[in-house]
Protein backbone atom coordinates (compact mmCIF):
# COMPACT_ATOMS: atom_id res chain seq x y z
CA UNK A 1 0.00 0.00 0.00
CA UNK A 2 1.11 3.14 -0.53
CA UNK A 3 2.03 6.17 1.75
CA UNK A 4 -0.85 8.21 0.41
CA UNK A 5 -3.24 5.71 1.23
CA UNK A 6 -2.13 5.11 4.45
CA UNK A 7 -2.37 9.10 4.95
CA UNK A 8 -5.89 8.62 3.72
CA UNK A 9 -6.58 6.01 6.24
CA UNK A 10 -5.39 8.02 9.38
CA UNK A 11 -7.21 10.81 8.62
CA UNK A 12 -10.30 9.67 8.10
CA UNK A 13 -13.16 11.66 10.70
CA UNK A 14 -13.22 10.38 14.00
CA UNK A 15 -17.39 9.39 13.52
CA UNK A 16 -16.03 6.66 11.03
CA UNK A 17 -13.58 4.55 13.47
CA UNK A 18 -14.16 1.36 15.00
CA UNK A 19 -16.64 1.50 18.25
CA UNK A 20 -13.37 -0.24 19.54
CA UNK A 21 -11.01 2.58 19.36
CA UNK A 22 -13.96 5.28 21.20
CA UNK A 23 -12.75 5.85 25.07
CA UNK A 24 -14.76 3.50 27.16
CA UNK A 25 -15.55 6.21 29.91
CA UNK A 26 -17.25 9.19 28.45
CA UNK A 27 -16.55 12.40 31.39
CA UNK A 28 -17.99 16.22 30.86
CA UNK A 29 -20.25 18.42 32.49
CA UNK A 30 -23.46 19.31 32.79
CA UNK A 31 -25.07 22.74 32.13
CA UNK A 32 -28.01 25.16 32.55
CA UNK A 33 -28.68 26.26 28.81
CA UNK A 34 -29.51 29.35 29.58
CA UNK A 35 -27.41 30.32 32.01
CA UNK A 36 -24.59 28.29 31.55
CA UNK A 37 -24.20 27.36 35.16
CA UNK A 38 -22.86 24.03 36.38
CA UNK A 39 -26.17 21.45 37.21
CA UNK A 40 -24.97 19.34 40.58
CA UNK A 41 -26.39 15.73 40.72
CA UNK A 42 -28.57 15.30 37.44
CA UNK A 43 -29.13 11.69 36.43
CA UNK A 44 -27.39 10.24 33.22
CA UNK A 45 -27.86 6.85 31.93
CA UNK A 46 -28.30 4.32 29.21
CA UNK A 47 -31.94 3.42 28.49
CA UNK A 48 -32.88 0.15 30.34
CA UNK A 49 -29.36 -1.34 30.41
CA UNK A 50 -28.61 -0.59 34.09
CA UNK A 51 -25.31 1.71 32.81
CA UNK A 52 -25.39 4.95 34.63
CA UNK A 53 -24.35 7.60 37.45
CA UNK A 54 -24.93 10.61 38.51
CA UNK A 55 -23.13 13.96 37.86
CA UNK A 56 -21.32 15.57 40.85
CA UNK A 57 -21.41 18.70 42.76
CA UNK A 58 -19.63 20.68 40.51
CA UNK A 59 -21.86 19.50 37.45
CA UNK A 60 -19.02 17.14 36.34
CA UNK A 61 -19.49 13.10 35.32
CA UNK A 62 -18.10 10.31 34.42
CA UNK A 63 -20.03 7.53 32.62
CA UNK A 64 -18.42 3.87 32.24
CA UNK A 65 -19.86 2.67 28.15
CA UNK A 66 -17.94 -0.07 27.96
CA UNK A 67 -20.49 -2.46 28.26
CA UNK A 68 -23.18 -0.60 25.86
CA UNK A 69 -23.54 -0.05 21.53
CA UNK A 70 -22.82 3.70 20.27
CA UNK A 71 -26.58 3.39 19.39
CA UNK A 72 -27.87 2.84 22.50
CA UNK A 73 -29.69 6.01 23.51
CA UNK A 74 -28.56 7.66 26.86
CA UNK A 75 -31.20 9.60 29.21
CA UNK A 76 -30.26 13.11 30.93
CA UNK A 77 -32.13 14.11 33.81
CA UNK A 78 -32.54 16.63 36.50
CA UNK A 79 -35.46 18.40 37.98
CA UNK A 80 -37.02 21.31 36.58
CA UNK A 81 -34.77 20.49 33.50
CA UNK A 82 -36.46 19.58 30.11
CA UNK A 83 -34.91 15.38 29.50
CA UNK A 84 -32.69 15.19 26.91
CA UNK A 85 -31.97 11.70 25.15
CA UNK A 86 -28.87 11.17 23.12
CA UNK A 87 -26.95 8.02 21.30
CA UNK A 88 -23.84 7.27 23.17
CA UNK A 89 -21.69 8.55 19.96
CA UNK A 90 -23.17 11.74 20.40
CA UNK A 91 -22.01 11.89 23.87
CA UNK A 92 -18.61 10.95 23.22
CA UNK A 93 -18.36 13.25 20.66
CA UNK A 94 -20.30 16.03 22.97
CA UNK A 95 -19.60 15.32 26.49
CA UNK A 96 -21.12 18.29 27.67
CA UNK A 97 -24.61 18.77 27.68
CA UNK A 98 -27.20 21.55 28.12
CA UNK A 99 -30.56 21.37 29.52
CA UNK A 100 -33.17 23.87 29.10
CA UNK A 101 -35.27 25.05 31.85
CA UNK A 102 -38.75 23.70 32.23
CA UNK A 103 -41.80 25.14 33.64
CA UNK A 104 -43.35 22.10 35.46
CA UNK A 105 -47.33 21.70 35.89
CA UNK A 106 -48.92 20.86 38.74
CA UNK A 107 -51.72 18.26 39.20
CA UNK A 108 -54.76 20.03 41.14
CA UNK A 109 -55.08 18.64 44.76
CA UNK A 110 -58.29 19.95 46.56
CA UNK A 111 -56.78 21.85 49.71
CA UNK A 112 -59.05 21.70 52.62
CA UNK A 113 -59.95 24.75 54.95
CA UNK A 114 -57.03 25.81 57.30
CA UNK A 115 -57.00 23.40 60.48
CA UNK A 116 -58.03 20.35 58.92
CA UNK A 117 -55.30 18.76 59.45
CA UNK A 118 -55.75 17.81 62.85
CA UNK A 119 -54.26 14.39 63.08
CA UNK A 120 -50.72 13.88 62.81
CA UNK A 121 -49.74 9.81 62.67
CA UNK A 122 -46.91 8.21 59.92
CA UNK A 123 -47.62 6.08 57.27
CA UNK A 124 -45.65 3.18 56.09
CA UNK A 125 -43.25 0.50 58.27
CA UNK A 126 -42.08 2.72 60.55
CA UNK A 127 -40.80 -0.50 63.04
CA UNK A 128 -37.29 0.68 63.86
CA UNK A 129 -36.85 -3.02 66.00
CA UNK A 130 -37.08 -4.93 62.97
CA UNK A 131 -34.67 -7.74 62.73
CA UNK A 132 -34.01 -8.02 59.35
CA UNK A 133 -31.98 -5.84 56.44
CA UNK A 134 -32.23 -4.83 52.92
CA UNK A 135 -29.70 -3.05 51.04
CA UNK A 136 -28.98 -1.36 48.10
CA UNK A 137 -28.73 -3.14 44.69
CA UNK A 138 -25.93 -1.76 43.08
CA UNK A 139 -22.19 0.08 43.91
CA UNK A 140 -23.31 2.78 41.02
CA UNK A 141 -24.55 6.13 41.82
CA UNK A 142 -27.99 6.24 41.25
CA UNK A 143 -28.59 2.88 42.66
CA UNK A 144 -32.09 3.72 44.70
CA UNK A 145 -34.51 1.69 46.97
CA UNK A 146 -37.72 2.98 47.57
CA UNK A 147 -41.57 2.09 49.16
CA UNK A 148 -44.44 2.55 48.32
CA UNK A 149 -46.58 4.45 50.86
CA UNK A 150 -50.39 4.12 50.61
CA UNK A 151 -52.56 6.57 52.39
CA UNK A 152 -55.22 6.79 54.99
CA UNK A 153 -57.34 9.78 54.27
CA UNK A 154 -57.15 12.16 50.93
CA UNK A 155 -56.02 14.68 50.83
CA UNK A 156 -53.03 14.18 52.94
CA UNK A 157 -49.79 16.75 54.03
CA UNK A 158 -46.67 15.22 53.89
CA UNK A 159 -44.38 16.78 57.16
CA UNK A 160 -41.16 14.50 57.24
CA UNK A 161 -40.09 11.39 55.36
CA UNK A 162 -37.69 8.53 57.72
CA UNK A 163 -35.31 6.53 56.74
CA UNK A 164 -34.20 3.87 59.63
CA UNK A 165 -30.58 2.84 59.05
CA UNK A 166 -29.19 -0.38 60.36
CA UNK A 167 -25.50 0.39 59.52
CA UNK A 168 -23.18 2.26 57.61
CA UNK A 169 -19.50 1.50 57.55
CA UNK A 170 -18.80 3.09 54.28
CA UNK A 171 -18.66 6.32 55.97
CA UNK A 172 -20.30 10.17 55.46
CA UNK A 173 -22.87 9.06 52.15
CA UNK A 174 -25.06 11.70 50.50
CA UNK A 175 -28.98 11.10 49.40
CA UNK A 176 -31.16 12.31 47.27
CA UNK A 177 -34.83 12.15 48.80
CA UNK A 178 -37.56 11.33 45.76
CA UNK A 179 -41.10 10.84 46.10
CA UNK A 180 -42.55 9.34 42.68
CA UNK A 181 -45.97 8.96 41.51
CA UNK A 182 -47.05 5.67 40.63
CA UNK A 183 -48.72 4.74 37.40
CA UNK A 184 -52.65 2.49 36.69
CA UNK A 185 -50.80 -0.69 37.75
CA UNK A 186 -49.19 0.58 41.03
CA UNK A 187 -45.35 0.68 39.76
CA UNK A 188 -43.23 3.54 40.25
CA UNK A 189 -42.87 5.94 37.24
CA UNK A 190 -39.91 8.33 36.70
CA UNK A 191 -42.51 11.51 37.56
CA UNK A 192 -41.50 13.02 40.87
CA UNK A 193 -43.80 14.78 43.44
CA UNK A 194 -40.98 16.81 45.02
CA UNK A 195 -40.40 20.59 42.92
CA UNK A 196 -36.87 20.35 44.60
CA UNK A 197 -33.82 18.27 44.83
CA UNK A 198 -33.97 17.27 48.80
CA UNK A 199 -30.52 16.49 49.82
CA UNK A 200 -29.47 14.50 53.29
CA UNK A 201 -26.05 13.47 54.12
CA UNK A 202 -25.63 11.07 56.76
CA UNK A 203 -22.11 9.36 58.48
CA UNK A 204 -22.22 5.96 60.42
CA UNK A 205 -24.67 6.78 62.34
CA UNK A 206 -27.46 3.88 63.14
CA UNK A 207 -30.27 5.11 63.82
CA UNK A 208 -33.76 7.29 62.06
CA UNK A 209 -32.52 9.57 59.46
CA UNK A 210 -35.28 12.48 59.26
CA UNK A 211 -36.09 14.78 56.56
CA UNK A 212 -38.38 17.75 56.98
CA UNK A 213 -40.41 18.20 53.96
CA UNK A 214 -42.56 21.29 55.65
CA UNK A 215 -41.27 23.72 53.17
CA UNK A 216 -42.48 21.91 50.39
CA UNK A 217 -46.17 22.55 51.54
CA UNK A 218 -46.68 18.78 49.90
CA UNK A 219 -50.43 17.58 49.93
CA UNK A 220 -51.29 15.18 48.31
CA UNK A 221 -54.32 12.87 46.73
CA UNK A 222 -53.04 9.96 45.76
CA UNK A 223 -49.91 6.72 47.00
CA UNK A 224 -46.57 7.33 45.97
CA UNK A 225 -43.34 5.24 46.82
CA UNK A 226 -41.00 7.53 49.12
CA UNK A 227 -37.27 6.46 47.80
CA UNK A 228 -33.56 7.05 48.51
CA UNK A 229 -31.15 7.85 46.18
CA UNK A 230 -26.89 7.34 46.51
CA UNK A 231 -25.67 10.72 45.02
CA UNK A 232 -22.20 11.30 46.41
CA UNK A 233 -19.84 9.61 48.64
CA UNK A 234 -16.53 8.05 49.10
CA UNK A 235 -14.76 6.90 46.00
CA UNK A 236 -14.69 3.01 45.53
CA UNK A 237 -17.59 3.13 48.22
CA UNK A 238 -18.57 -0.26 48.24
CA UNK A 239 -22.55 0.89 49.43
CA UNK A 240 -24.52 -2.59 48.49
CA UNK A 241 -22.15 -4.23 51.07
CA UNK A 242 -21.79 -1.22 53.59
CA UNK A 243 -24.93 0.27 53.95
CA UNK A 244 -28.33 -1.51 55.06
CA UNK A 245 -31.80 -0.23 56.21
CA UNK A 246 -33.82 -1.67 58.98
CA UNK A 247 -36.85 -4.64 57.39
CA UNK A 248 -38.98 -6.72 58.58
CA UNK A 249 -42.04 -8.59 57.49
CA UNK A 250 -45.63 -6.83 57.36
CA UNK A 251 -48.69 -7.11 56.35
CA UNK A 252 -49.56 -3.85 54.91
CA UNK A 253 -48.85 -2.98 51.19
CA UNK A 254 -45.55 -1.25 51.31
CA UNK A 255 -44.10 -2.75 48.33
CA UNK A 256 -40.34 -1.82 47.80
CA UNK A 257 -38.75 -1.63 44.66
CA UNK A 258 -34.92 -1.14 44.08
CA UNK A 259 -32.83 -0.13 41.06
CA UNK A 260 -29.26 -0.19 40.14
CA UNK A 261 -28.52 2.93 38.38
CA UNK A 262 -29.87 6.17 36.68
CA UNK A 263 -32.55 5.81 34.78
CA UNK A 264 -32.14 1.73 35.28
CA UNK A 265 -35.84 0.11 35.28
CA UNK A 266 -37.64 -0.53 38.74
CA UNK A 267 -37.47 -4.26 39.90
CA UNK A 268 -40.11 -4.68 42.24
CA UNK A 269 -38.66 -7.28 45.34
CA UNK A 270 -40.75 -10.14 46.69
CA UNK A 271 -40.25 -13.85 48.07
CA UNK A 272 -43.69 -14.33 47.66
CA UNK A 273 -46.23 -15.89 50.42
CA UNK A 274 -44.25 -16.00 52.96
CA UNK A 275 -45.85 -16.96 56.73
CA UNK A 276 -49.27 -16.55 55.82
CA UNK A 277 -49.30 -13.45 53.90
CA UNK A 278 -46.55 -11.13 55.58
CA UNK A 279 -44.40 -10.09 53.30
CA UNK A 280 -41.08 -8.22 53.63
CA UNK A 281 -40.96 -4.31 54.43
CA UNK A 282 -38.13 -1.88 54.38
CA UNK A 283 -38.72 0.63 57.57
CA UNK A 284 -39.18 4.16 55.30
CA UNK A 285 -42.04 6.25 56.32
CA UNK A 286 -43.82 9.53 56.38
CA UNK A 287 -44.87 11.76 59.19
CA UNK A 288 -48.44 13.42 57.75
CA UNK A 289 -51.51 15.20 58.51
CA UNK A 290 -54.60 14.31 57.58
Amino acid sequence: MSSYSWLKILALPAFLLPATTRAQVISGKILDAKTHAVLPFVNIGVLHKSVGTVADAQGAYHLSVASVSAHDTIRVSGLGFRPRLLRVQELQQQPTVELSPEAVLLREVKVKAKGFYKRTHLLGFKNPDASGTLTMSSNDLGTEIGSVINLSRRPTRVVNANFNVAYNHSGPLTFRVNMYRLRPDGKPSEEKLLRRDVIVTFGSEKGTISVDLTPDQLILDEDFMLALEWIDGPNQAQVKSNLAFVAGLGYANNDFYLRQTSQATWERTSVGAVLAGMQPKISFYVTVQD
